[in-house]
């Protein structure tokens, strides 16, 4: 794994970075299947987002909240905690602060950590909707395959984790939704379908959305529509 120094900054003095920087050699190696490589390198790929979500969501504290802001590079900037970090926006479920959805990607020119970015919010959206259901666990290896035992936090890691596996190379962001119900169905019995979905469409990957040709970014188009019935609560 190659690390870097920016700003005179040293890399491996953020674990955020670091988690990014091995994220890249998990989600390289489990796309389409060990039988393939280089499935990371179309436009719409989304190798930098699960880097960056990787990074976040084993940098998380007890206490943390959804809404809470997450941004990415702050040490390496020398912005401390509470800065804006590299990216557009930091990550939070606060559409206010990260307005960002599918659309976003259309204006990104393909350039991976901007296409990235838009993937990562997404998939925070997830992982919060499963804390806020079934809560969070300090021990993000605590894994047992029960939707009754294992963890929001815990879950949203072995979701993502085994979609990587069954989503095809060279995926879109529609591909990688899929994959995750996919991987939904295989673990939790698809126990999770409604949370997803409310997830997904809220940032304009619901049911209805089309991602065209994972080789572009320009003729994808969102949706914020669910198969399944609205919660009451």
């Amino acid at each position: 794994m190659q690390m870097y120094v920016c700003n005179d900054k040293d890399g491996d003095f953020d674990n955020l970075v670091i988690v990014h920087e091995y994220g890249h050699g998990i989600s390289n190696r489990l796309t389409g299947g060990p039988s393939n490589t280089g499935c990371l390198n179309n436009p719409e790929q989304m190798g930098e987002g699960w880097s960056d979500w990787l990074g976040v969501m084993m940098t998380i504290e007890p206490g943390d909240t959804g809404t809470d802001a997450r941004a990415v590079g702050t040490y390496l900037f020398g912005q401390g905690a509470g800065g804006a970090g590299i990216r557009s926006y930091p990550y939070t479920t606060d559409m206010n602060v990260n307005p960002q959805t599918y659309n976003n990607i259309m204006t990104t020119g393909g350039q991976p950590h901007a296409v990235g970015e838009i993937w990562a919010g997404i998939l925070w959206e997830v992982a919060w909707a499963l804390i806020d259901e079934s809560g969070f666990d300090n021990d993000i290896y605590n894994f047992t395959g029960d939707v009754n035992l294992d963890a929001g936090n815990v879950m949203a890691m072995a979701l993502v984790m085994e979609g990587m596996k069954l989503q095809p190379c060279n995926p879109g962001f529609v591909d990688g939704r899929d994959a995750i119900f996919a991987a939904d169905v295989a673990i939790y019995g698809g126990a999770n379908e409604c949370v997803l979905w409310d997830a997904f469409a809220k940032r304009g990957l619901g049911f209805s959305a089309d991602q065209g040709s994972s080789n572009s970014v320009t003729d994808g188009t969102e949706s914020f529509d669910s198969p399944v019935p609205a919660i009451d609560t």
